[in-house]
């Protein structure tokens, strides 16, 4: 019992107690203050987020837009160039050889008979290694400006693609 009434026995214990206590309120505050700056960090990720997202489907309705519009004119053109060409030939059995060797051209052989003939060529691509361009084969006016609208409208779309990919990267 004597060394419980000394003070040198109460000094270290306290300060152990004081110790303790301020580590634990220091540890708290320490938490306290990341979990807030994590917190911080997350709602600016997710405004941040959120304005990309909006920027995106703005972009995005603007390029179905465009492409909606695309594919309109390109309709309308096609519609109108049945008006104004003739289905004469244009291009001839041997400049069709010619462009059967060039890189990135297919050459769908029109169809002669049946279905195929009745409602114009099919979509797919020809194989037209198999397709042998004789005489008798030639390319009407309107299928080449047929061709020349559905390039055009092609590059366009490939054109508007683009761009929106660039404003994406670039705000």
């Amino acid at each position: 019992m004597k060394m419980l009434t000394r003070p040198l026995f109460w000094i270290p214990l306290l300060l152990l107690v004081w110790a303790s206590c301020s580590f634990y309120a220091g540890d708290r505050y320490r938490n306290a203050a990341w979990l807030k700056k994590q917190s911080v960090q997350q709602d600016a990720a997710i405004k941040q987020l959120q304005a990309e997202q909006a920027r995106g489907d703005a972009l995005t309705t603007g390029l179905l837009t465009q492409q909606a519009q695309i594919d309109q004119l390109t309709q309308e053109a096609h519609r109108a160039i049945s008006t104004h060409t003739t289905g004469r030939t244009c291009l001839d059995s041997a400049a069709l050889r010619v462009l059967k060797r060039a890189p990135g051209i297919t050459l769908v052989p029109a169809p002669t008979s049946g279905t195929a003939a009745a409602y114009g060529p099919a979509t797919g691509v020809a194989d037209d290694s198999s397709a042998a361009i004789t005489a008798d084969v030639f390319a009407t006016d309107t299928q080449v400006a047929d061709w020349g609208i559905d390039a055009g409208a092609q590059y366009e779309v490939c054109r508007t693609r683009l761009d929106k990919l660039i404003d994406w990267h670039a705000p």
